[in-house]
């Protein structure tokens, strides 16, 4: 008890040091927590615009399908596969077909890439229809519409209201070719959509492309996100019967997830180092301390204090000094990430969209803070904290009488 008393008035012998000092260690904590934060919300933000704008959390398909995505690579009976799906209670499903096309207006041209989608299940499964710059989304009885990718109706030099011709090969072997009328512009929301994509109601796909009611995907949408793991081997023992492929968004983005795990890793490497830097000034606070009481620790040792003594007065110095940066900081760091959380981040003035690992993502970030950032902040904290304190703590144990005394002087 007399060690800890000992401990604690000594922090505040020297108010100002300490103050800087845990004023530095809270900063760096709180910095540290919102880094976690908007990291979180950002790779969080990018799985949902690669799964509602694109390919869903979990995808079904004919085994080989996603190999080379092949006209002929169909489900032969979609309906039997979405009643199944949607038996399971998982979320919400949509079936869709796709095709390569030429889509030309006037003397303008381009390769295009059909999907052929159903307008009411798709808008529970993806959210395009919130991601249009001009125009509406394609509805259910909307026949001979279509909705372009960004910079394909750019290169047609179409909008809303215009014509496009599409011409592909159909599965029967004939040309298929219709006109369209354009009914929507998509925002930018991905590189590959954005150049190629050509969206239409599946049974106008179906005419075009004499599919005869077949489709090669089921794309799903999960109410509970956080049980990928287990919606995706439901899906697989449900499928496994009708011989289809079931494949998460994890195995159909492949360098999404992997950058994903990469980036958490590399991300909590860098705020170590980030923090090992800013602990530099316990360090230099602990030794001035202990330059400052070299003659008053000489004294302890010759009144019969040990080493372990002493240097357990230094340790919890530093026990203290973390405790209140932690609870400081802590609290700064929860409550500024709740800011952003709530409010965002608008990072537009930097450049518009952004792109990361494929994926198109809103540059208005939100933070997402989690138990989990909190509390890995702080024990990182405490690490480099005692770390940075051996130093310190084995210089106080190494003074005797003579060297404190012969300092004096």
């Amino acid at each position: 008890m007399t060690i800890l008393r000992i401990s604690w008035r000594n922090l505040w012998r020297n108010p100002r040091r300490t103050g800087i000092t845990v004023f530095s260690m809270s900063f760096g904590l709180t910095m540290m927590i919102v880094a976690y934060a908007l990291m979180d919300g950002m790779y969080g933000q990018m799985v949902q615009f690669a799964t509602v704008l694109g390919t869903g959390h979990i995808q079904i398909h004919k085994p080989g399908y996603l190999d080379n995505r092949s006209l002929y690579e169909t489900i032969d009976k979609p309906e039997a596969v979405l009643r199944v799906v949607d038996s399971a209670n998982e979320g919400w499903a949509a079936p869709r077909s796709y095709a390569t096309a030429l889509v030309s207006s006037g003397p303008q041209s381009a390769g295009g890439y059909i999907w052929g989608i159903d307008p009411s299940r798709e808008r529970r499964v993806t959210d395009f229809q919130h991601h249009l710059e001009s125009g509406v989304f394609l509805s259910e009885g909307g026949r001979g519409k279509v909705v372009l990718g960004h910079n394909l109706a750019k290169t047609l030099s179409v909008g809303p209201g215009d014509e496009v011709v599409l011409l592909a090969q159909a599965a029967d072997g004939s040309l298929g070719n219709a006109i369209y009328t354009v009914s929507g512009v998509l925002q930018s929301i991905g590189e590959t959509i954005d150049r190629t994509g050509v969206l239409m109601d599946i049974r106008d796909m179906d005419d075009l492309m004499v599919l005869h009611g077949k489709i090669h995907e089921v794309a799903v949408r999960l109410a509970r996100p956080d049980r990928l793991a287990e919606a995706l081997s439901r899906f697989k023992t449900l499928m496994a019967p009708m011989g289809l492929e079931v494949k998460s968004w994890r195995e159909l983005l492949p360098g999404l997830s992997e950058v994903l795990k990469l980036s958490s890793t590399s991300t909590t490497i860098v705020l170590f180092i980030i923090f090992a830097v800013a602990s530099l000034g316990i360090v230099n606070t602990q030794l001035m301390a202990l330059f400052e009481r070299t003659r008053e620790i000489g004294v302890m040792r010759a009144l019969g204090l040990g080493p372990i003594p002493v240097a357990a007065i230094v340790f919890l110095e530093t026990i203290f000094m973390t405790i209140i940066s932690a609870v400081a900081g802590g609290v700064g760091g929860a409550l500024w990430s709740w800011y952003l959380e709530v409010y965002g981040w608008d990072i537009s003035n930097f450049g518009g969209s952004f792109a990361y690992a494929g994926v198109t993502f809103d540059p208005h970030l939100h933070a997402s803070l989690t138990l989990t950032a909190v509390v890995q902040s702080v024990e990182i904290m405490l690490v480099v904290s005692m770390l940075a304190t051996i130093y310190p703590l084995f210089k106080a144990a190494r003074i005797t009488p003579a060297t404190a005394v012969g300092r004096g002087r």
